[in-house]
This record gives C-alpha cells, sequence and structure tokens, in this order.
C-alpha cells in the first residue's frame, strides 16, 4: 500500500514538474517571439533527455525481472517421492513452475498426485 502511494507521489510530481517547466518556457517564448525561432527541438530538452532516461530504466529493468522469473520457473529441478509403508523412493524431473503443493506434472508429461502419507524432498 505504501509503495503505490510513494509510485503515485512521484508520477505526480514529475508531472508537475514538466508541467512547470513547459509553462515557464511558453512564457518566454511570449516575451520575445525571436528566441522560439532559436529553440532546440522538444526531444533535445532536459526534461525529455530525463524522461528517455527514466523510460529506459524502466523498460530494461522490466525486461530482466520477467527474463529471471521465466528462467527459474523453467528450471529443472529434481523431486524425490517417498513412500512411507514401502520406504521406496522415486525421483523425477520437474519444472519449478509445475511443482505443486500435493501433485505436480514430469517433464515427459505424467501428472503425479501425492497421498496424505507421501513425503516429498527437492533435491537440488
Amino acid at each position: 500500500m505504501l509503495k503505490q502511494v510513494l509510485i503515485t507521489l512521484l508520477v505526480t510530481a514529475i508531472v508537475v514538474l514538466v508541467a512547470r517547466i513547459q509553462r515557464g518556457r511558453r512564457a518566454a517564448r511570449e516575451q520575445n517571439p525571436l528566441a522560439a525561432q532559436d529553440e532546440e527541438p522538444w526531444y533535445r530538452s532536459p526534461s525529455a533527455v530525463i524522461g528517455f532516461i527514466f523510460a529506459g530504466i524502466v523498460i530494461l529493468s522490466t525486461t530482466a525481472v520477467t527474463g529471471y522469473r521465466y528462467w527459474v520457473a523453467n528450471q529443472i529441478v529434481q523431486v524425490e517421492v517417498i513412500d512411507p509403508g514401502s520406504g521406496s523412493r522415486t525421483v523425477y524431473q520437474v519444472k519449478r513452475r509445475d511443482l505443486g503443493e500435493r501433485e505436480f506434472r514430469t517433464v515427459d508429461g505424467r501428472r503425479v498426485s501425492l497421498g496424505a502419507g507421501d513425503r516429498v524432498e527437492r533435491v537440488d
């Protein structure tokens, strides 16, 4: 909740800052019309450059986090199921995203449902 409020305040502050800069430029143009002809393009202004840098950082960080989550979710882990009655051990290979509480799907497509007494160990 606090994070959402801080992000909202940050965006509001950026919008207010950009609006004040634009208002100041507009007032300067109205006072001196000859200076408007020598003005640089909007995309080279300091506020635009800061905006482009901020957008680039957001895009790169989002791409990195998404790529990392995808990589982690697709890692193959070994799961060892131990039957308490017979003591037999069965090892399965499972993608991390397909591993649930009491069931999982193996890499080769089998769906394994575990009983209440079965014990599961993840082998790293």
